[in-house]
């Protein structure tokens, strides 16, 4: 992960910066290029997470629209690079004192770090052979249900996780 930077940005420069990101990696993810997805996906969210809740879920969706094509193609290593570059992202931006103060971003930093840790997770289960990871995915099932419960279903990731082939 590289450094955080400044930008000057207007609004509708930020909001595009932000949308244009996301296309990116959605391209990236979809042609395989799973280094240049998560570059994406990280810069799209870092300045998201600093603007508010809006154009967090608008990169939390499309970070997960992702993840979900990853685990389609049963890319292990891709979702195992996703969920803790998350997770990192989060950290980072604490340390450098750039998330805003404020009780519904927090809850969204903690979603972000909740749903790395799933991603992650998931893509470590893929790594293990089907008939051995029947535990992990359990685990991973409960963590989608506390996540589902505290975002009031939005995100559907028990059901995802369901769909996902053991």
């Amino acid at each position: 992960m590289t450094d955080p930077r400044e930008v000057d940005l207007t609004p509708a420069g930020a909001a595009a910066l932000i949308d244009g990101e996301l296309s990116l990696a959605g391209d990236a993810v979809r042609e395989g290029d799973v280094d240049d997805a998560l570059d994406g996906y990280v810069r799209a969210l870092g300045l998201a997470l600093q603007l508010g809740p809006a154009p967090t879920e608008q990169a939390m969706t499309s970070i997960l629209r992702g993840a979900r094509e990853l685990a389609h193609r049963q890319d292990a290593a891709g979702l195992a690079a996703l969920g803790p570059a998350l997770v990192g992202l989060v950290t980072q931006m604490r340390k450098a004192g750039a998330l805003p103060v404020t009780v519904i971003m927090e809850a969204w930093a903690q979603f972000v770090e909740g749903l790395g840790a799933l991603i992650g997770q998931l893509g470590l289960a893929l790594t293990i052979p089907g008939n051995h990871r029947t535990g992990m995915m359990a685990s991973a099932q409960a963590h989608a249900a506390l996540l589902d419960d505290a975002t009031a279903g939005r995100y559907a990731l028990a059901a995802w996780l369901d769909g996902v082939s053991p």
